[in-house]
């Protein structure tokens, strides 16, 4: 079990901890913290199931898959499609503010739904978290899967590892995740939102310059740009050398 896993920690064999932190199975916290189960903050739903025949129904509709999702953002340049009766779309519908958590491939990883276009749906081997009360920053606790699946490695263990890994509905349901005030959610999100924000400028910036390179180094080495050079120079040259 989770709980089990993270109590062999080796935090836990130094008690001392700095003022206004507490011990908690997550390891040490401010005391304004709480430690709460996803599930029982977040309503989890796993998608459609695919079959070949849904492919061929007469409401087909765009959905995501595993590979639309990354940490932290959703790539919606290829969307398949898949046919969704009207109770399904109900069911499946995506609203802002949903996070979309891989359950196989890179397991846990998880974006944030936005609207960023009408009738989208999602595949069974997404879950779809949709926060149960308005004391949870979605973007806040997308961080913190970001943080325990990447760098802490809190949940090492909650992929099925005996066949094709995968994070079932269940072992999500009763990840613990840490829940500070939302004032101090808001805030997290916030900061780390605005540093993406530049890491993808600059991504596109770094990405422009290449282009450009590019540009200039077929352009230049195949002459279709002069620079520094005109016809009066190679007249010049031509008369010095007789």
């Amino acid at each position: 079990m989770i709980g089990h896993e993270l109590g062999k920690r080796d935090y836990e064999l130094t008690p001392d901890l700095p003022d206004g932190f507490q011990m908690t199975e997550l390891g040490p916290l401010p005391k304004e913290w709480r430690v709460v189960r996803l599930g029982e903050i977040f309503d989890i739903l796993q998608g459609k199931s695919l079959s070949a025949r849904q492919n061929k129904g007469e409401r087909p509709r765009p959905f995501l898959r595993t590979s639309n999702v990354y940490w932290g953002y959703l790539d919606l340049s290829k969307l398949d499609v898949m046919d969704f009766t009207e109770e399904e779309e109900q069911k499946f519908a995506l609203q802002h503010g949903d996070l979309l958590v891989c359950e196989g491939g890179d397991v846990g990883r998880t974006a944030m739904w936005e609207g960023q276009m009408q009738g989208i749906y999602y595949q069974n081997h997404l879950h779809r978290l949709r926060a149960k009360c308005d004391n949870v920053n979605p973007v806040f606790v997308m961080y913190w899967l970001q943080t325990a699946f990447t760098l802490l490695n809190l949940y090492a263990g909650s992929s099925n590892k005996t066949t094709i890994p995968n994070l079932s509905q269940g072992r999500l349901s009763v990840f613990p995740i840490p829940l500070p005030p939302l004032s101090e959610q808001r805030e997290i999100a916030r900061i780390l939102q605005a540093v993406d924000a530049k890491i993808v400028a600059e991504q596109a910036r770094r990405a422009a310059l290449e282009e450009l390179f590019k540009t200039l180094l077929q352009e230049l080495m195949s002459g279709k740009r002069r620079v520094g050079f005109t016809t009066e120079n190679t007249e010049d040259t031509e008369g010095t050398e007789k």
